[in-house]
């Protein structure tokens, strides 16, 4: 003998088909794969090699046209054009001096792929590669902040205080100027640390120093006027942008830093 089912329980299946139905249905489809791209990926890894490096440009130029409407290409192609482009920095002879546009191009492009592309950027600029190119660092550093992967936040700030080179701390300040997305917490710590870092820059830049041409020589001050001026300009446009001010002068963003704690970002 079958038990026929309750009347409310009919209704909730009912219900639960009709709300599934419409999730799929409302579920966008994926564009298609495009069988042209192994091709594709293939030429530009065979440029990349070229010994003679003569078709760098080529490549460039295939690279743009790769990720041109991101937003068209199936998920599964951005992914296989991510491992290529990140394949182009361990690929053939390094590329130094102008041909290092090679480079900043490919780092370009994989910040057009954000968070995706972020993993890939940083390994770049800590490659053994590239340790002595500190002007191709810097580019990359600039296109880890575009990818808005809050996740290098950390990385940026500690590039920010703590690195040995002026450019590269000028950089990364700059590139942390791409995160009004990030927490309120986090883009206070952003300014705080900015803030904190000039201070002890300044500090130490308007030190006294000894006029004894046989005394012991101080270039602590000196130092940090010179990497006062390469980072200044960058770390002001970052607090401008995170904070919605339109101040320039370290005074003037420690006193507000120091009577505004839990200030709130621009809408």
């Amino acid at each position: 003998m079958h038990t026929m089912a309750h009347p409310s329980t009919l209704k909730f299946a009912a219900a639960f088909l009709l709300v599934a139905g419409v999730a799929l249905a409302q579920k966008p489809t994926p564009p298609p794969v495009d069988p042209n791209l192994p091709a594709r990926l293939k030429e530009l890894k065979d440029l990349v090699k070229d010994k003679d490096m003569t078709g760098d440009f080529q490549a460039i130029g295939l690279m743009q046209n790769l990720t041109k409407d991101l937003e068209k290409k199936n998920p599964k192609d951005k992914t296989k054009i991510v491992r290529a482009l990140e394949g182009v920095f361990k690929t053939g002879k390094v590329r130094t001096g102008g041909k290092a546009i090679l480079y900043r191009e490919t780092s370009d492009a994989l910040a057009k792929f954000e968070t995706d592309g972020a993993k890939p950027i940083l390994k770049a600029v800590e490659h053994k590669r590239f340790k002595d190119d500190i002007a191709l660092q810097a580019h990359m550093l600039l296109a880890l902040g575009k990818t808005k992967d809050v996740k290098q936040i950390d990385y940026l700030l500690e590039v920010t205080t703590r690195s040995p080179h002026d450019e590269l701390r000028a950089a990364s300040g700059e590139a942390l100027s791409n995160f009004k997305h990030a927490k309120v917490k986090m883009q206070r710590e952003i300014v705080k640390e900015i803030i904190k870092t000039w201070g002890s820059l300044e500090s130490k830049a308007n030190q006294a120093v000894s006029n004894d041409p046989n005394g012991p020589q101080d270039f602590g001050p000196q130092n940090a006027r010179a990497t006062l001026r390469v980072t200044q300009g960058k770390w002001v446009g970052t607090l401008q942008k995170l904070t919605g001010l339109s101040q320039s002068k370290f005074m003037d963003w420690q006193r507000w830093q120091n009577k505004n704690k839990n200030w709130e970002p621009p809408k």
